[in-house]
């Protein structure tokens, strides 16, 4: 079976492959040129109707993408030159989709589990992530990743709609 890496966001996520480093078309200088990660956005081709790759996760736009080297908590090797480049790879196309989007979804499922239920669920904020391996997380865990706005604390739910009648809001910031 395969992991999947999966993301969500209120903002269109890229889909161009990162990572890789041909010296020219199809010709790598090494194997860690040829490591990279490409990314299938969740639109069926026919329709051209986008779906949701699991049914937790209700964002308008989503991608996934795949690695046999995908950061893994405790199936992560510190010492590899592959599983680090993957590490940060998907480190950095997080930190692009934040800039976009208030809020980023991101989880690691076997391919065929993605509805079931997640085994963890976290909110962090973007200043509580340092490194790569902040984003390390385990099968079936899924991190809400929210830029450190205030308003996006009381929000509610995933709509994409940014409406607060919370009363502690009001009154700190209105």
């Amino acid at each position: 079976m395969t992991y999947y890496a999966y993301f969500a966001s209120h903002a269109p996520l890229s889909t161009e492959s990162i990572g890789y480093q041909p010296i020219r078309e199809n010709v790598y200088a090494s194997e860690l040129d040829f490591t990279g990660l490409w990314f299938e956005e969740n639109m069926d081709e026919e329709t051209l109707k986008r779906f949701y790759f699991s049914k937790h996760v209700r964002l308008r736009y989503q991608t996934r993408c795949t690695s046999n080297y995908l950061p893994i908590e405790g199936n992560y090797r510190f010492n590899n030159p592959f599983s680090q480049k993957i590490s940060n790879l998907l480190f950095d196309y997080i930190m692009k989709a934040l800039e976009d989007s208030p809020v980023v979804m991101y989880y690691i499922s076997l391919d065929g589990h993605e509805d079931e239920e997640f085994a963890t669920f976290k909110t962090i904020h973007l200043s509580e992530i340092q490194t790569h391996e902040d984003l390390h997380i385990n099968d079936r865990e899924c991190l809400r990743i929210i830029r450190d706005d205030p308003i996006l604390d009381y929000l509610e739910d995933e709509s994409g709609f940014i409406y607060v009648k919370h009363p502690e809001y009001i009154r700190n910031y209105i």
